[in-house]
């Protein structure tokens, strides 16, 4: 299947089959986010994956929709602090210097940023989510090309989820992506043509705009 027909086709799904999902596929769905792309290549996405029923359980007082802990796996989508103290942003700078990507020059400009060099002092910035995004949506790529169904989830308590499945003080739970094979086949929905979500530039009378 082409990548743009998994697109078109890609529905989130709420009710699965009751069917595991072998681990050969959940390593390929894995492996989508360990590929994705993110800022200063940090890599902060962490994942936890659910795969037994005590498991699951364990969590469904966290969550208001059933069908989450109905999948037959759970990833736990999760952000770690650790990725953005000062020794870690700096190895993986160093990789990128290595790899031939980031010139020295560009990477002596991120290493005298101000960054935090314990953990406890780290606040996760506002890219960190968007770089964990993209990852996710690679998997829920992923699993459509697989023939399997999987559904974003936000709509849950964090904390506990955090609390019950003891992890570290260090990672932030984000969201949840219940996977499994679609027992459902929604409709597409409703969305705004091309023509409503692209910009045009306007008009700025012939003036010049200096560059940066």
């Amino acid at each position: 299947m082409e990548l743009h027909e998994i697109i078109d086709n890609r529905r989130s799904i709420r009710k699965f089959q009751d069917r595991p999902v072998s681990p050969e596929d959940l390593a390929l769905i894995l492996e989508g986010a360990r590929l994705a792309p993110s800022g200063t290549n940090r890599q902060s996405w962490r994942f936890l994956l659910l795969t037994e029923k005590e498991e699951r359980e364990k969590i469904s007082g966290a969550v208001v929709q059933p069908f989450v802990t109905a999948a037959p796996a759970v990833f736990v989508c999760c952000l770690d602090k650790s990725a953005f103290i000062r020794k870690v942003v700096e190895q993986r700078m160093g990789e990128l210097v290595d790899a031939g990507v980031v010139s020295r020059e560009a990477a002596g400009y991120i290493y005298n940023r101000k960054m935090p060099e314990k953990i406890d002092d780290v606040v996760i910035p506002a890219t960190a989510y968007l770089d964990l995004g993209i990852a996710v949506e690679h998997m829920v790529l992923q699993a459509a090309a697989l023939g399997l169904g999987s559904c974003w989830v936000r709509l849950f308590n964090p904390a506990m989820v955090k609390e019950v499945l003891g992890l570290p003080p260090e990672i932030e739970v984000v969201a949840l992506l219940p996977v499994g094979y679609p027992d459902e086949a929604p409709p597409p929905r409703p969305r705004l043509s091309a023509e409503e979500i692209l910009l045009k530039v306007k008009e700025t009378g012939g003036r010049k705009h200096q560059q940066l």
